[in-house]
Parts: C-alpha cells; structure tokens; sequence
C-alpha cells in the first residue's frame, strides 16, 4: 500500500542529492574562478582589490555568484519528504474534529471523495508551507551585489559607489522622448 509513498520519496531524495551536487561543484568552480579574478585584477587594475585580502576577495566572489538555489531546493525537497508522514499523521488525527462539525454522512467517512479531497488539498497545503519557508529564507539570506561587497571591503562608503544597472531586454530601443509634452492633444 505505502510503495509508492517509498518510490515518491526515494525519486525526491535523488533529486535533493542531485542538486547538492550541483550546488557543491558550482561553489567549486566559482571558487577557481575567484583566484582567476583576483589574479587578473593584480595585472590589471589593482585599484579595484586595493586593501583587499585575497581571502576575503574569494569569499565576496563566492558568496556573490554561487549557485544557492540549487541548495534551497534541495532542502525544500528534503524539508518534504520529512513533513510529510506527520503531515498524513495530523491530518487524519483532525478529519475526525472537522467532520463532527457537519452534517456526520456516510459520505464523510475515510476513503470517500471528501476525505481524498482533503487530504490531496491538505499535503499540498502543508508542501506549500515548506516552498514558502524555504522561499522566505532564500531572499532573507541573499548575499550582498559583488561590487557592492566589494566596495565596502575597500571601507568606501556605499554613497559614493555608482553601481551600474543593465537595461532589461525589453528596454534596449526604448528611448526616452527629450520634450516630453504636458499638454494633451484634444483630438
């Protein structure tokens, strides 16, 4: 009765497993790519990394350009696989409290499509509760903007730095019209 529960959660944790491989060989090569950089800023422009360790440097890059979402997936992921037996667990203990407070049919009972509509909306409910957490955490913890790091790394003050924005896609010929008109056309 409970293999494919097994088989749901067994694809999941090889999916978890995938991902934090994914996160750990990411972080790897940023950090390769970070000793790349900061050996070519020490030819190149050396004011950029001025008063800056090189360890320090390496943590600002790696933190900057990671790859998190691979790790906040996957604890998403796991966070799932273990709420879900005591989610199944709370919610047949409640079917019962939320059912006295009806009409009390046989159609109410376990195995009924009101029982099965409540307990697929229920798991989904509390999985969303996971994603949210999770969710919540990833943009709670985000990492300062690489430039901006290393800005303040430097001790300069984050009012003094112009940090530029690219333009989104869709934004490339847009221009902005030099008169701009106040007055509306009454045609």
């Amino acid at each position: 009765m409970y293999d494919p529960l097994y088989y749901a959660a067994a694809i999941l944790s090889a999916v978890a497993l995938a991902l934090l491989a994914r996160w750990f060989f990411g972080r790897r090569q940023i950090a390769s790519e970070a000793r790349e950089d900061w050996e070519a800023r020490q030819e190149r422009s050396l004011a950029t990394i001025k008063g800056v360790d090189q360890a320090t440097f390496e943590r600002i890059f790696i933190s900057a350009h990671e790859p998190r979402w691979s790790l906040y997936a996957a604890g998403t992921l796991i966070g799932v696989i273990l709420i879900s037996p005591l989610a199944g667990v709370f919610l047949m203990w409640a079917w019962p409290a939320f059912t006295s407070m009806l009409d009390g049919g046989p159609w109410y009972d376990v195995g009924y499509y009101p029982w099965m509509f409540y307990m697929f909306f229920g798991m989904v409910a509390l999985w969303a509760g996971v994603g949210f957490v999770a969710s919540r955490l990833f943009y709670a913890r985000r990492p300062e903007p690489f430039r901006a790091a290393l800005a303040r790394a430097r001790g300069e003050s984050l009012d003094d730095v112009e940090l530029p924005r690219k333009r989104p896609a869709w934004a490339k010929r847009a221009r902005p019209d030099p008169k701009p008109s106040n007055e509306k056309s009454s045609e």
